[in-house]
């Protein structure tokens, strides 16, 4: 389970970002489930071959984000135009054959690998708009390592200019599109999330200071000075309809930030959904848990990522090199670095 937030300063630059939440270790965590799948910040040049598993491709486009070291698979990212996206899973989601989608006549794709393909191949949410009907999910797992994996998933996009999309492969493999409301997470699809968004309409960020006085003569006082009353009702589990009303309510009721702030906003808008160990598991005889294996934001101007794991709380931040002529992998820092005065 995951979820994204896109928020913008004064300026109108944009920021955006994601956790990744996930019961399969990523950054050297629980190594008696380790499956090689080690997290890692992949650039990936314009120019260069990827070797799909499918179909290889060129890359338009540089691009860089976080992925699995070794391969081309991207979780997130961001192009040299300021496009970002990332994946996250869908129950919904489907997939069809390699012949009917060639039937239909549209791209075949493997669904670990469409982030990759499509920060390395459009330039902006407006050119996904015009093109993603040619595409469809085909039903063939991911090989990793000498495993199969397969997720059931869908793809959230954002640009310079603030515009987003949500795409769901939930027709046969083929996408359907909607806009995004700055925030993304999990099952159900998503036009569910923006019509059960409206239940939460009266919610805001203004405390009730005075008492209140009803019909039978009994007066109620605020507790604690009216502090959070405005936010009463506000979900709050770790469930994808729940994160996504906090989420939403959370970045758009935080006060304007500057630029300079952006990714220090961004990093608050997240605390509420950053989920520790434990608290999610299938089972009581479950070892692993659903949490926030990492934290990913993105200064879409900047072209710039910053990670932070679950194992610490230090910060990796690199810049895409547009320069780069070869895929290159850099390890994420997972130290605890704490400055003492």
């Amino acid at each position: 389970m995951c979820t994204n937030i896109e928020i913008t300063a004064k300026n109108g630059e944009h920021f955006w970002g994601r956790t990744m939440d996930l019961a399969l270790p990523m950054f050297g965590e629980d190594p008696e489930h380790d499956l090689g799948a080690r997290g890692m910040i992949t650039t990936i040049p314009a120019g260069v071959d990827i070797d799909s598993q499918l179909a290889n491709w060129q890359a338009d486009y540089a691009a860089m984000g976080i992925g699995i070291g070794g391969t081309h698979i991207l979780f997130d990212g961001i192009n040299e135009h300021g496009l970002a996206g990332d994946l996250q899973v869908l129950f919904e989601s489907t997939a069809d054959t390699l012949e009917n989608i060639q039937q239909r006549q549209q791209v075949p794709v493997m669904n670990t690998e469409f982030v990759t393909y499509v920060l390395t191949h459009f330039k902006s949410v407006k050119e996904i708009r015009e093109n993603y009907q040619n595409f469809a999910v085909v039903d063939q797992p991911t090989m990793l390592n000498g495993h199969s994996i397969s997720f059931p998933l869908h793809y959230s996009f954002v640009d310079e200019s603030g515009d987003g999309v949500v795409l769901e492969p939930v027709d046969n493999g083929s996408f359907k599109l909607y806009d995004s409301v700055g925030v993304v997470t999990n099952s159900p699809e998503y036009n569910w999330h923006t019509v059960n968004l409206r239940n939460y309409i009266a919610l805001n960020e203004l405390n009730i200071k005075q008492p209140k006085t009803y019909k039978n003569g009994v007066t109620l006082n605020p507790i604690e000075g009216g502090t959070g009353y405005g936010l009463t009702g506000l979900p709050g589990t770790y469930t994808s309809p729940d994160r996504l009303v906090r989420s939403f309510m959370v970045a758009n009721l935080m006060d304007d930030f500057e630029a300079e702030d952006g990714i220090a906003q961004l990093y608050a808008a997240f605390r509420p959904v950053i989920i520790p160990r434990g608290m999610e598991r299938n089972t009581s005889e479950d070892i692993l848990s659903d949490y926030t294996r990492y934290w990913s934001g993105y200064d879409l101007k900047q072209r710039k990522v910053y990670i932070q794991t679950g194992r610490g709380l230090a910060i990796t931040a690199k810049c895409l090199n547009q320069t780069a002529t070869t895929i290159s992998f850099d390890e994420v820092d997972t130290g605890n670095y704490i400055h003492e005065i």
